[in-house]
């Protein structure tokens, strides 16, 4: 599927669309949750779910995010990201608002995310904060 947007900017979730190389370089050098991340993990990252890249007038890619869901009961967005040079001008915006929207999750009934510093942005599309953390653990390796 494809939706643009009014400056001409678009965002699809054809998968051979993303630029895997751009994304990892992106994630890996530039994101605080994925410094590091190897190219191979992040190419399997976006193999195993469901990638909405976002993308300028000419077809470059601008943006990215990515949806881990089962498709029934729950959806994680992650590794939103947009380019640097772009950011301002309300792309974030236009890609999250776009994934939350996206036929596949916009009905399941629990939305999760992990941010830092975009509170703000992600309250904006229905997201609050988790209102008993005491109930969600982690395992981390």
């Amino acid at each position: 599927m494809r939706w643009t947007d009014r400056s001409g900017y678009w965002v699809s979730d054809d998968r051979p669309l993303v630029d895997v190389a751009l994304v990892h370089r992106w994630l890996s050098t530039l994101s605080y949750w994925a410094e590091g991340r190897p190219f191979d993990v992040v190419a399997r990252s976006i193999e195993g779910s469901l990638p909405l890249g976002l993308y300028r007038p000419d077809g470059a890619q601008a943006g990215f995010c990515r949806w881990v869901t089962d498709y029934s009961t729950f959806a994680w967005l992650g590794d939103v990201f947009v380019d640097p040079a772009l950011r301002g001008a309300g792309l974030g915006k236009f890609l999250v608002g776009t994934a939350t929207d996206h036929p596949a999750v916009r009905d399941l009934p629990l939305q999760l995310l992990g941010t830092r510093d975009a509170h703000g942005l992600y309250r904006q599309y229905g997201f609050v904060n988790v209102p008993e953390p005491q109930r969600w653990m982690e395992r981390r390796r």
